[in-house]
Parts: C-alpha cells; structure tokens; sequence
C-alpha cells in the first residue's frame, strides 16, 4: 500500500487553468458568472487571468455583481486568482516593433491598475505565443519576476521550442535573465482539444519525472466564454497558479537558457492577400504614431506647443488594438465590420489619421508668429516661401528628401540653404496647364542636411526660363543619376552604382556594379528581382522573365531616377517600380500585381475541409513555392542575420524551408533580412515595408514573400490572390557584415524618412535647430514623449557589442536619470557643460540594451536658440 502511495506521489503533477481573451474576442454577458459560480463550487480550482485589460471597465458596467467578486479574490491572500500579463492587447509580439511591445504592457498594466489597485502582476505568461526574444530586459524592467513560455491551447501561430528543465533563466540578446517555465521538448505537439488531457496522462507526467522534471506543470488558459469548469480532475492533478508554481512548488532555475528570435518558432500565411494588405496597414500607422509622439515632443520643448497626451493616448490604443493577435491568426474570419481584418485596418487608419493630425499641428507650431508676408525670407525678397526639413532621429542626415509644391508656371525651381549656398535639387512635375503646358505642380526632391533630433530651413526660388542651376551643383558627371534606355536593356548610373535592367526578360536586374567596392553582385545568367512562383491552376513554374516588359522613365536626374514597368507573370499583369538616387545605398522598389480572378500560387498540397484543424501539414508553409521576389547572389558561404524587436538574430538554419506545423522554421521578417559571406566580406540586405515572410536554401537565392493563394488549413480555408497585391522593399548590397555596414541604421532611414513642409517666410526663425544628438549612430531614438514638464527619451543599441556614448541636449533641466520602463528610477547620470548652450550626459548599453533616459523639468528658451 505504502509503495503503491509512492508511486502516486511520483505521478504527481500540476495544472494552471485559467482564462485568456476578452470583450475583443470572446466575453459574452454571463460569462464571468458561471466563472465565479464555479470558483465557489470547487474550492481546489485556482486560475489565471490573461484579459483584455479594457474587458474589466466592461464586466464593471454590465455585471457589476461578477466585477467586485473578481477583485474579491484578486485581493484574497489565498491567491486562488491570478492576473498574468496584463497585456494591452494580447499581441503577437514577434509581429511587432520593440516599442508596440512595450506599450502594450505598460498601457494595459495602467488600466489594471485602475480597476485593482494594489494587485501585484508580476507573470508574464499568455495562451497564444506572445513573446519576442527580448522580452527578459523588456518583463525585467517592468517589475516582471517570472515568465512561462508555454502556450499548450489554440497555439495556432506557433509555439517555442522546448528544453526538459522545469524551470530555467530565459536570457534575452542584451544578457537580462528572467526565472521561466519553459515548454518541455518531451512535449508532443497534439491538437487543441487532445492537449489538456495528454499533458496530464500518467505516461506523460512519468516521461517528465523522468527526464528531471520534478513538478511536471500544464497549462490551458481557456477561451473566456467557454462553460467553466476545471479542466481536469482525479488524485494526480494538483491546480495552482503560476506565481505559486514558481515560487512554492517548482526547483528554482539553475541553468541560463538563451532564447534567439528563431526559438520563437511561428508562422503565419505569410503572401496571403488579406494578411499581407493588413501588416502592410499596422506597420504604417505604427511608424506614424511613433513619429507624432516625436514631433510633438519635439514641439513642446521648443514652441510650448500644448502636448496633446490624450490625442495621442488614443492613437496608441488604436494602433494597439490593430496588433491584436487575433486580428492576425483570425484575420479573414467573420463578416462585415465584425471581421478581423477589417477591425485592424479601421483602427490601424484611425491610429494613423490621428497621428498624421497631431504631427501636422506640431510642425505648424514652429512656424507660428512669422510675418504673414514672407518679407523677411531667408533668400530675399525673391524667397517668399521655403521648406523646412525636420528630422526626428537621434543623429544629423544628409538624405534626398521629396515634397509636393506649387509651380505657378515657373520653368525651374532652385533651393539654397539658410547661408544661401545652391542646394541640388530636382523637380517631377504632378500637374501641368492644359492650355500652354506651363507647370503648376511638383514634387521638389532636393538634399537635405537636418541635424539630430530638430530641423534646418531651405529658401525656394522660382525661375522663368531653366538655366542649368537647378542640378546637382556640380560638374562631375559621376555625381549625378542618370538612365539611360536602348532596345532590349536600360542602364542606371549613380556615383555608387552602374545597374544594368533587362527589358526583354520581365525587367529582372542583370549587372549591379558597386563603384566602391569595384565589383558586381549579380549576373546575367542568374536573374536578379526576378518574380517567380508555382502556378497551381496550370501545374508550372512562373517568372517574371518569361515576357518583356514596358518601361517607362518617370524621373530621370540629376539626384534620382525613377523607372516603371509593366510586365507579366502567368496570367496577372505586375507594375514594378525602381528608385535610385545619388548617394543612396537602397534600390527602392515597389511592384503592384493585379490579379483578373482567382488565382492560386504556392505548393499545391490540398485536405479535406473536415481535415483542416488537424492536417499538419499546409501549402502556406512551404515558401518555396510562393509568389517572390528572387535575389540570387554569388555566395560561397552563407550566414543570415534578421531584426526583431530590439535584437538581432543570426539564423541557425541552413534554409528555411518546412511543411508541417510541428516543423516551423524561423522566416519572418519584420525589418530587414541580410545575407552575408565572410569569406568575400560581401552582403545582400533586404528590407520590407511590413512584416512577411523571407525564404532561402542551400541551392537557393534569398527571397521575400509577395503572394501565396491555396489551401491555409483551420482559421483560413482556400485563400486566392485576388484582385490587386502590393509591395514595397529596398535591396542593399553591401561589404563588410551587417553591424560595420550600418544596415539597421540604413533601415531605420529608409523606414523613417524626413519630414519636409512649406513655410511662409523665416522671420524670427533659426536656419537650423536641434534639441538632442546622440553620438554613436549604433544607439537609435526609439522613443521621445512627455511626462508633465519631463521628456523621458527611449535609446537602444542596435549594435551586437556594449557601447560607452553621450546624448547632448540644447536646452536647460533639472536632473537627468536613467529609468526603469514602468518609471522607477535607477540612477543619477553626471552631466557636463557644452562649450555653447545645454550638456551632455554620458552613458553606456549593453549589446542590444535598452535605457530610459528622463530629463526632468526640460527648458528651452527661444532667445538663445542654437544656430547651426
């Protein structure tokens, strides 16, 4: 009797049940009544709570009776409920930037907050796979303890991988560590529904002991909504919450685990047209929202523009929401305004329109008081108008930069800078006269050179007849981008590249000649930008090669060119647009397919609908097969490293090519994806407008996911291309790998352009004005916003070493400190005087690190305004 009581003991194990989603997805009235109905029926029952933060105000308004006994056993020292994660919006966060990670939590804990005061959320741990690799220093920093890396239920996007510890320190890139229940590799990847019951199968809990694993632990957060009732049941199975798994029941962690973004292995229908259009429509609204809050940081400062924290609080939550998970995994599911997609792409715009509005004001607030008739211009009385260029990084740029602006029948547009010296400049016209062909309109693109963090002036002239001075000021041909096209090519020239398009093979690149490094990365044999895909419907391989293309000369020089062409793949007809410019590394390039009817490309592998939610394998896994842009590029030896939020990853994987759900392969992109040789100390760097998915092999070229139409499995269904498919990326060759050749730093200006606007006169205004530079071009501004009278200033390194950098601010304040992300501060930071006005605090961070910098009680006075 004794040793059969033993052997029970061995097989114990433990269960956290619980509850994820909310008024989002799934809180119908009632919901929580049975919860707490059955919470006093089965007083062994323990949950946790990954809600919707905003689902409480909710509960609170339409089951007031539910909402208090919840807070009753929030705040019952029995600890039978506990709120885990507490996320905004419960994101993918392997979909998103560092920054929206960030937000999430500490939007959603201030709302937690405010229903249960005093509550301690100190788990991190979610049903769906909502992590990202640098979520250690993020959860660390946030007054986070633990964290659980499992997500056993409806893991439909994925999963982590797996190591037979029972709890170990996950290790982010920047060496944070967080105590963590990992999922076991012991775990057998089962259907939803198959998963509570085998977790806790006497054979699993004896496969777990016996692999070391002591206090086997399982986890089902159920969809809120479904009858409630514990999960399992009989003398085995112990229920407990995660803090109390951690902190009373599980051996603490020995052994440091560090987690990469590839250990994140998940996956969605990467091409899928409706998943694509709406990653496209989130990252947007994600970069104007950042961009608003900059400005109007910026603006505060400088002007004393109003900082309008609720405009912009509301934008957050807007873009927030957009990000939910299910607005990714469920995309194309419901109908009409109720549908995934089109939630996230009303809320993505509203994020946006809001952002766009607050930015706009901003801007305006600098020009406020000027003399209403631009006598007092920069240039004279012939300079009644001017640009002003803002720039919202941490370092000064020298890019071409591009704005729309009347021509009133001028010939020719010149822009000189605040000393009066000729800018280069260029004008694509946008409307011209009917009647005499005079232009009206223009797109003015000219170099800018705004400092960090701030703005600089350029006066505009127009002139009545073209007199030469409008090009790039110089001499030197090699200085200037031209086109040139004959019968079956054209050729691009800049003074960094000689780019040679075939027009007869579907306007693939066939010679791109670096003046610097003195060699060519691509050839004739092996078409570069080629589209390429399997054809279901006709059973073959496609290329874009297969017919020539039209090509058209939109821009032509001297500082950018700007080439169109509409071509063919199968059936679909493509406009594919490239775009280079003097001094610029990125071949900026834009393709717009328009499918007729359904069309269907990727790997032709069907199911029975009836097989869907349990077929493992599924056509939108194998890449291969997809509509891509095909990159080929004479490596000899292959490593390839991809950007996540705040890390970047060197790819363990020989290829990225999988079939089945329990084989995922790391190949998303989010920023940007590069391929380096380090025996030829050469590069290939891709970079995409949103998040996608990338492919490469051993026999085959890097290349970035532009469409899939097939069979998508449970939640997707047969999913065509339809319709129109867009796309925008640049192509960066370079020498030297990723970190030396400055690619992060060349994706965030690709990403995050300057930001021109028209200004009536420059009376009472500086040439130039910059409030912050940071001077290690490795440290990125990831975000500026205000506090009251404080401006907290977010910093990352996107470098993979430690860093030692100062931040200079041209303006007075109080103390500056270094802050944790939920506002506690760490220390005091030593500042010097600068030689002409402000200080300078110096610093250092950790590989991939991150530090908040809180510059208490900023002043600036416009009196003593820098001039530079």
């Amino acid at each position: 009797m004794e040793r059969t009581n033993q052997a029970n003991q061995a097989k114990q194990a433990y269960f956290v049940d619980g509850y994820h989603g909310g008024i989002k997805g799934h809180m119908p009235l009632g919901s929580w009544a049975d919860v707490v109905r059955r919470l006093e029926l089965h007083p062994e029952w323990k949950l946790c709570l990954d809600i919707e933060p905003i689902s409480w105000e909710t509960l609170r308004r339409t089951d007031p009776r539910s909402y208090d006994a919840i807070k009753r056993h929030l705040n019952d020292p029995a600890g039978r409920v506990e709120i885990v994660a507490g996320s905004y919006a419960q994101p993918f966060g392997w979909v998103i930037g560092g920054e929206s990670n960030i937000r999430h939590l500490t939007r959603g804990m201030e709302i937690v907050r405010e229903h249960f005061p005093g509550v301690a959320v100190d788990t991190y741990a979610t049903q769906e796979p909502c992590w990202s690799s640098s979520f250690p220093q993020i959860l660390r920093s946030l007054g986070y303890k633990r964290a659980v890396l499992k997500n056993p239920g409806t893991a439909w996007a994925g999963y982590a991988s797996g190591t037979d510890r029972e709890t170990v320190l996950w290790v982010g890139p920047d060496g944070t560590s967080i105590p963590c229940v990992p999922r076991y590799a012991c775990e057998e990847l089962l259907n939803a529904w198959e998963t509570e019951a085998a977790y806790m199968k006497p054979d699993f809990i004896g496969k777990c002991i016996a692999r070391g694993i002591a206090h086997p632990v399982g986890s089902f957060l159920q969809d809120l909504g479904w009858p409630a009732y514990p999960r399992l049941d009989g003398d085995r199975i112990r229920y407990a919450t995660w803090r109390e798994y951690m902190e009373e029941i599980a051996a603490p962690p020995s052994e440091a685990w560090l987690i990469t973004q590839e250990d994140i292995r998940c996956t969605l229908p990467w091409g899928e047209g409706t998943l694509q259009r709406m990653s496209r429509e989130v990252r947007s609204a994600e970069q104007a929202v950042l961009a608003a809050e900059k400005m109007a940081s910026l603006a505060s400062v400088v002007t004393g523009f109003a900082y309008p924290e609720e405009k912009l609080r509301e934008a957050w939550d807007q873009l927030l929401l957009s990000q939910h998970h299910d607005a990714w995994i469920c995309a194309t599911t419901r109908d009409g305004r109720e549908k995934w997609a089109w939630q996230a792409g009303a809320q993505s715009w509203m994020a946006e329109l809001l952002s766009n509005d607050i930015r706009e004001r901003a801007m305006d607030s600098f020009s406020r008081g000027r003399d209403e008739d631009g006598a007092n211009a920069v240039n004279g009385e012939n300079g009644e108008y001017g640009i002003r260029v803002f720039n919202l990084s941490g370092m000064a740029r020298k890019e071409l930069t591009e704005i729309e602006v009347p021509a009133m029948g001028a010939a020719a547009i010149r822009v000189r800078s605040p000393d009066g010296a000729l800018v280069p400049s260029q004008i694509a016209p946008t409307r011209i006269c009917r009647d005499d062909g005079s232009l009206q309109a223009c797109k003015l693109i000219f170099e800018a050179e705004p400092p960090a963090m701030g703005y600089r002036d350029y006066a505009i002239e127009y002139v009545a007849e073209a007199d030469g001075q409008t090009s790039a000021g110089r001499d030197d041909d090699r200085s200037i981008a031209f086109a040139t096209v004959f019968d079956d090519h054209a050729v691009i020239e800049t003074d960094i590249y000689r780019i040679r398009i075939d027009t007869v093979r579907g306007g693939t690149i066939t010679e791109w000649f670096d003046r610097s490094l003195n060699r060519s990365f691509v050839s004739a044999e092996r078409p570069f930008n080629e589209f390429a895909g399997y054809l279901i419907q006709e059973g073959r391989w496609a290329s874009s090669a297969e017919a020539p293309v039209e090509l058209t000369i939109r821009e032509n020089g001297p500082l950018r060119v700007v080439l169109e062409m509409k071509g063919k793949f199968g059936n679909a007809d493509f406009v594919s647009t490239l775009t280079v410019a003097r001094g610029r590394r990125a071949l900026d390039c834009q393709v717009r397919f328009r499918f007729d009817g359904d069309t269907w490309v990727g790997d032709p592998w069907e199911m029975a609908p009836v097989n869907r939610n349990t077929e493992r394998r599924r056509s939108p896994h194998n890449a291969r097969y997809k509509l891509r842009a095909r990159f080929p590029f004479a490596f000899v030896r292959r490593k390839v490293y991809k950007n996540s939020a705040f890390d970047v990853t060197e790819s363990r994987h020989a290829d990225t090519h999988f079939e089945r759900w329990d084989e995922i392969k790391h190949s998303v992109i989010l920023n940007w994806v590069d391929a380096y040789d380090e025996e030829l100390d050469l590069g290939l760097a891709i970079f995409s407008d949103r998040t996608t998915g990338y492919s490469h092999g051993e026999d085959e070229p890097l290349a970035l996911t532009l469409g899939w139409g097939g069979e998508g499995g449970f939640w997707w269904g047969k999913r065509p291309l339809a319709g129109v498919q867009e796309a925008r990326y640049a192509i960066v060759p370079h020498g030297e790998r990723w970190d030396r050749a400055g690619i992060a730093q060349e994706s965030m200006r690709w990403a995050e352009p300057l930001l021109p606007m028209t200004i009536r006169g420059f009376a009472g205004s500086p040439g130039s004005l910059s409030l912050m530079h940071v001077t290690d071009p490795s440290i990125e501004v990831s975000s500026v916003r205000r506090e009251g009278r404080d401006l907290p200033v977010r910093l990352y390194n996107s470098a993979p070493k430690e860093s030692s950098f100062s931040v200079a601010i041209r303006a007075e304040s109080g103390d500056v400190a270094e802050a944790e992300l939920d506002g506690k501060l760490k220390e005091r930071l030593r500042r010097s005087a600068l030689p002409d006005r402000g200080f300078e605090a110096s610093l250092s961070l950790r590989r991939h690190g991150l530090a908040t910098l809180r510059i208490c009680d900023i002043r600036y006075s416009q009196d003593d305004t820098n001039r530079m």
